[in-house]
């Protein structure tokens, strides 16, 4: 059982158990991961055309810098998702990583929290994530 799998389950409950409390949960939980990503964010050097996740309709980015995966985002529930993708990928050995793709996230079933706009950011940043990973 990889690393990713764990995290996944683990993320899925909460956010089914905040779900079941209210819906507004669910956001105010991504909001409070938004402030962690900006504790430690992609710093500005890199927050560049080809590290942007154009399909997100804010500004996000995403890259390889320090030996793992930073992001950096003006908005919140963009910036809790980019914490959850960071957490996943940066949690996982590097091989093990290499393996990850868009299909293990669908277990977390996001597609029901997020706007289409912001899908399709988040299923972008995943795939570019997954091409940087490779040439680490």
């Amino acid at each position: 059982r990889m690393v990713i799998d764990d995290k996944l389950d683990n993320y899925k409950g909460n956010i089914d158990a905040l779900q079941a409390i209210d819906s507004m949960e669910v956001y105010k939980w991504m909001i409070s991961f938004g402030k962690k990503l900006l504790e430690d964010p992609l710093s500005e050097e890199k927050r560049i055309d080809e590290n942007r996740v154009s399909r997100c309709q804010f500004s996000l980015f995403v890259d390889w810098e320090d030996g793992k995966f930073k992001a950096w985002s003006d908005a919140m529930i963009a910036s809790g998702y980019a914490y959850i993708l960071l957490d996943v990928f940066n949690s996982s050995p590097i091989e093990e990583a290499k393996q990850i793709t868009t299909d293990h996230f669908k277990k977390i079933e996001m597609e029901q929290l997020l706007t289409m706009n912001r899908q399709n950011g988040f299923y972008q940043m995943i795939e570019m994530m997954i091409n940087r990973i490779q040439a680490v």
